[in-house]
């Protein structure tokens, strides 16, 4: 078997049939897909069940568990894995018809240790909003992560890569449990510094559905985990060293922290009506003592050249009510213009 698909899934049995359409329209029928009910308490299961009732020949061994986490879910996929590669697809996104064929096509002859591709950010209609992609090489690990850290030429997301299943045995790579975001950053920076070879292909092959109700739309204090991840991959990288750390680790350990930081401020603020940026703060000091205090040292010191990053750091510093201002603002116009390409 050449490919392995984990999927975790958790209460979406309304979102996880276009994921099942796409695995059972795919050209290259030969791969399994392990499907991990995380503790589900609607009718996922069913859903599943019966979907899979209708389709026997389709490769699908489903695990339940105890309600864990998306990570833990992952990391007992892996562990059920036989197929060379694995992709880690979550159960309301799904991919291209092709995606299982062109992932054989470039791993047999020439065996990299990751493989990653364009994808799609589309809404609950179909509707594509965002897509990104980047040329296609044949580059190392370390020079993928150059792309993304330093260039920012390469994004890559939980659904649009896959490893050689040995390189995550071999160095035990798993995915950190109870981390509720950016755990899946950190998964793929961690395997691309391990990775000696790394093939990116331009085709868009997987699609991400933007739900209203998922936590990056949405008030939660715990969106903040993603600053301890970036200390993690830090600490990583200087644990197992590669070629061009030195240029990669300053991005790291400032410019990712800050606008990690300035993302879920943003995305707090913006997702619940009413909440006042001096509440967040607290909530934020409450859960993570010391990491305001920690971030307002660290971008009082910002000399980076990102424009709009540049002018949050200037406002949030004179106050955060001016800052919280700013992005209401910003927000409105935003709203104004979709309305207007509607018109």
């Amino acid at each position: 078997m050449n490919l392995s698909i984990v999927v975790p899934v958790y209460n979406i049995e309304h979102y996880i049939t276009p994921m099942f359409d796409s695995l059972l329209t795919q050209s290259e029928p030969h791969f399994e897909v392990i499907i991990v009910d995380d503790g589900s308490t609607d009718n996922t299961y069913n859903v599943i069940a019966n979907i899979l009732a209708l389709h026997p020949t389709l490769s699908c061994k489903v695990i339940r568990t105890e309600n864990q986490g998306v990570s833990a879910a992952r990391n007992r996929g892996l562990t059920e894995a036989t197929g060379k590669y694995v992709l880690f697809l979550d159960g309301d996104d799904y991919i291209s018809t092709d995606l299982v064929r062109t992932i054989h096509t470039y791993t047999q002859p020439s065996d990299p240790e990751v493989i990653c591709w364009g994808y799609s950010h589309v809404t609950e209609d179909g509707v594509t909003t965002l897509s990104y992609a980047s040329a296609y090489s044949d580059i190392t690990g370390s020079e993928a992560l150059t792309h993304i850290f330093v260039n920012k030429s390469l994004r890559i997301w939980t659904g649009s890569i896959a490893y050689k299943r040995e390189i995550l045995l071999l160095h035990g790579l798993q995915y950190t449990e109870r981390c509720v975001n950016g755990e899946d950053q950190e998964f793929i920076y961690k395997a691309l510094s391990r990775a000696a070879r790394v093939i990116t292909l331009p085709d868009i092959l997987s699609f991400y559905l933007q739900r209203n109700t998922s936590i990056s739309n949405s008030y939660n204090v715990k969106k903040f985990d993603v600053v301890a991840v970036f200390k993690r991959v830090d600490a990583y990288f200087e644990a197992h060293p590669f070629e061009q750390l030195d240029m990669i680790s300053p991005y790291i350990r400032n410019r990712e922290l800050i606008e990690n930081y300035f993302f879920n401020l943003k995305t707090c603020l913006n997702g619940t009506e009413g909440v006042s940026i001096q509440k967040l703060l607290r909530d934020i000091d409450h859960t993570y003592p010391e990491l305001n205090q920690e971030m307002y040292e660290l971008i009082r010191r910002y000399r980076g050249n990102d424009r709009r990053l540049a002018l949050y750091i200037r406002a949030f510093l004179i106050s955060p009510l001016l800052y919280h201002r700013f992005i209401s603002v910003e927000r409105g116009l935003s709203r104004f213009k979709r309305k207007e390409s509607r018109l």
